[in-house]
């Protein structure tokens, strides 16, 4: 394989040439025995609103972007100094780069680009490497973090109507998964409605899309729902399915903020009242979570006007509800959270 060279003057002096006589990339790329895309890039890259530059110009251009390369620590006035003298005092990369930033904002770098140049040719001749903390002739790889937004056809929250924000219709929903010890698979899925803070808790047994869509599908079914809001865990990533089974559409935050689906956050705050996350997951049955659905949906809120969310998801009451209020739910004793075996769970408690 040939060792890339960057286009010179003399080739971006062909190509201007090429280009007047009306060639395309591929024809100048042939006569110069390049690649098509390198031409199409070259041009792309040197041109303005009348065309490719003339070669004197498209040189200045892409030296210009050159200089713009290199190491940062090189590239900024003082900090290569900076560096060094920090390095012999013992500071690590992540400690010079936040001091670095923190005196001059406008010049900012992270430690990462420390990192780059510090184990670069100028750092390993100077023998900076040794005064790393961990004095190493060679860093290991660095994995960049994946996109947590890999969601198929995702709808950010951010276009979702203000109907559904001013929390003024019911039949809007939010979903979330909740976890205990033993097991990072096995889950409980939790909807709650918006308005009403009706809330159903269902069982799993594994936390893949599939099996977490079908719960979904379910409840859907036996209480209906206009809209559904969740977080961007890949157990969502089958939303597609709701939307098109019920026609309604699923609407996801932004990453990194799970706090916008609030109802089912708070909802969650208060589930872990009975089922702490201490609690070892294969105890966490479907009767009792009914049974705990059953006191939450039973229990006067003060951001309903003190009435129950059973009561307002079958519209007992058509006052306006005050929403902004949260609660703070204190964890009690374990002795009576599963004494809830003596409450008998009417059926029409269960469903809307």
């Amino acid at each position: 394989m040939e060792k890339y060279t960057h286009i010179s003057l003399q080739e971006r002096a062909k190509i201007f040439k090429g280009v007047c006589a009306g060639m395309s990339c591929r024809a100048i790329a042939k006569s110069l025995g390049r690649a098509p895309s390198s031409i199409a890039r070259e041009c792309c890259r040197n041109s303005d609103e009348y065309g490719y530059l003339y070669p004197q110009l498209a040189q200045e251009q892409a030296d210009k972007r050159k200089a713009g390369h290199g190491y940062s620590v090189v590239r900024i006035p003082g900090l290569r100094d900076y560096v060094i003298d920090r390095l012999h005092k013992h500071w690590a990369p992540i400690a010079i780069a936040g001091r670095w930033s923190l005196q001059y904002p406008d010049q900012a770098i992270s430690h990462e680009a420390l990192y780059a140049w510090i184990y670069g040719k100028e750092g390993v001749e100077l023998g900076l490497p040794k005064l790393l903390p961990r004095a190493k002739h060679k860093r290991g790889k660095v994995w960049a973090r994946k996109s947590k937004t890999t969601i198929p056809c995702r709808v950010s929250i951010a276009r979702r109507p203000e109907s559904i924000n001013q929390r003024s219709e019911l039949g809007h929903l939010e979903g979330d998964l909740v976890f205990n010890r033993g097991s990072q698979s096995s889950n409980v899925l939790t909807l709650v409605d918006r308005k009403s803070r009706f809330v159903v808790l269902t069982k799993n047994e594994t936390k893949q899309s599939e099996v977490v869509i079908a719960s979904m599908e379910r409840v859907i079914e036996q209480y209906g729902a206009d809209s559904v809001t969740l977080d961007n865990g890949t157990e969502f990533s089958g939303h597609i399915r709701i939307t098109d089974k019920f026609s309604i559409p699923t609407y996801f935050c932004n990453p990194g903020a799970p706090w916008q689906k609030g109802s089912v956050e708070n909802m969650n705050k208060m589930l872990r009242r009975f089922i702490p996350f201490e609690l070892d997951a294969h105890e966490v049955t479907q009767e009792k979570l009914d049974q705990i659905a059953y006191i939450l949906n039973n229990t006067p809120r003060k951001s309903l006007n003190f009435l129950t969310p059973f009561e307002v998801q079958n519209g007992y009451d058509q006052r306006p509800i005050k929403s902004e209020s949260r609660m703070k739910i204190a964890r009690p004793a374990m002795e009576d959270i599963f004494k809830v075996d003596k409450v008998k769970v009417s059926s029409v408690a269960l469903h809307y």
